[in-house]
């Protein structure tokens, strides 16, 4: 089979590459975010997959209610995944994601508007995001809405007539709250829904022993979450943070993600994140390793096989400089790194006939300047 057949593999490793630096466009309810220039580099190394690139956030203020932001990420890819040996060759491909957005800040509401366009040869997507977050209570309490709209293109770059919409919806409410002087909880619930070409155009499913089958999804998927999380303040500046949350979806996964943080200020001017997470699921309802059979809806993704990971790493972030009354007012340096391990229990290594596995590095380096 041609290399170009394993196109689009990759895209189960994008979530993985959390942008720390990026995170600041999402707005913090009655108070804008500070105007800052990020500039990131990423590297994630594992499964047979390299992804690497840099990635650029600007944000600047316009008087006391206004703020403007923009980003521009790319990700260079080369991959050997078990995906790409089964079906193809190694192949190499590039990713670029641009994004603008505007806060607006009315007394205790901030209501945030964002747009990415995100692109590359067999994939297109146009997402449009609204959010809102107000306080109330003297601050003691954060209500958080949101609703965003996705438009995306699905190509096949073995093919230039191929071209098959998705139409994505989500949706978000959460809440903060301030529970003691040195406690925050946080609750919140999403729904996401999506219609359209949701497999990939370049797998194939196993019949017997035999990789010939093109896969074949339902045309449609909703899924819900709902989390919880706290923040609980430990005296010398160190801090513990809980994550619990639980998943479902029509396609009968279900899955639980637990996360633990600790925060601990080695002096004034450097800080470390040590944290520690744990997620498992349960397989598609239509996944087989191995299909006895041709069925209405067939999927080999090991993403939506049965499987569980771990992950432990830490972040490190050193305040450069801190001149309040200068242009700019201060510059932090951030190194961020994370091993993953991923153990499927229904998918299976194609040479060995094992259950398939493997590790994965994630460094990310990042330095904000202030202004």
């Amino acid at each position: 089979m041609n290399k170009t057949l394993a196109q689009g593999v990759r895209r189960s490793v994008r979530p993985l590459l959390v942008l720390a630096c990026l995170a600041p466009w999402l707005a913090q309810a009655a108070v804008l975010p500070e105007d800052r220039s990020d500039m990131l580099y990423h590297y994630y190394d594992g499964g047979g997959v390299r992804i690497s690139g840099p990635a650029v956030l600007v944000r600047k203020g316009y008087g006391e209610s206004l703020s403007f932001s923009g980003h521009y990420y790319i990700d260079n890819v080369t991959s050997a995944s078990i995906d790409v040996e089964m079906n193809a060759s190694e192949y190499r491909e590039q990713r670029d994601e641009v994004g603008v957005g505007v806060d607006y800040l009315h007394e205790d509401t901030i209501i945030s508007f964002n747009y990415v366009n995100s692109a590359e040869n067999d994939y297109d997507a146009d997402t449009f995001a609204f959010s809102l977050a107000h306080e109330f209570m003297n601050g003691m309490t954060t209500l958080n809405l949101g609703v965003s709209r996705g438009f995306d293109t699905v190509g096949d770059s073995t093919d230039d007539t191929f071209a098959e919409d998705v139409d994505r919806y989500k949706y978000h409410f959460g809440v903060s709250q301030v529970i003691t002087p040195k406690m925050v909880m946080n609750f919140d619930y999403e729904v996401i829904t999506a219609e359209g070409f949701l497999n990939n155009p370049y797998r194939v499913a196993i019949i017997n022993g035999v990789p010939n089958v093109p896969e074949r999804y339902p045309d449609s998927r909703a899924s819900q979450a709902a989390a919880v999380s706290s923040i609980v303040y430990l005296g010398n500046r160190d801090s513990l943070r809980l994550y619990y949350r639980f998943y479902s979806d029509d396609w009968d996964i279900r899955a639980h993600t637990v996360e633990a943080g600790y925060t601990h200020h080695y002096s004034k001017d450097v800080l470390a994140e040590y944290r520690l997470r744990y997620y498992t699921q349960s397989d598609a309802s239509f996944y087989s390793d191995n299909f006895s059979g041709i069925q209405q809806y067939m999927a080999r993704d090991k993403e939506l096989s049965t499987f569980n990971s771990y992950s432990m790493g830490f972040k490190i972030e050193w305040d450069i400089f801190r001149r309040p009354t200068a242009t700019f007012k201060a510059g932090k340096l951030n190194f961020s790194y994370n091993r993953f391990k991923f153990n499927y229990d229904n998918f299976s290594n194609y040479v060995t006939g094992e259950p398939y596995s493997f590790r994965a590095n994630v460094f990310q380096f990042y330095f904000s300047l202030f202004y």
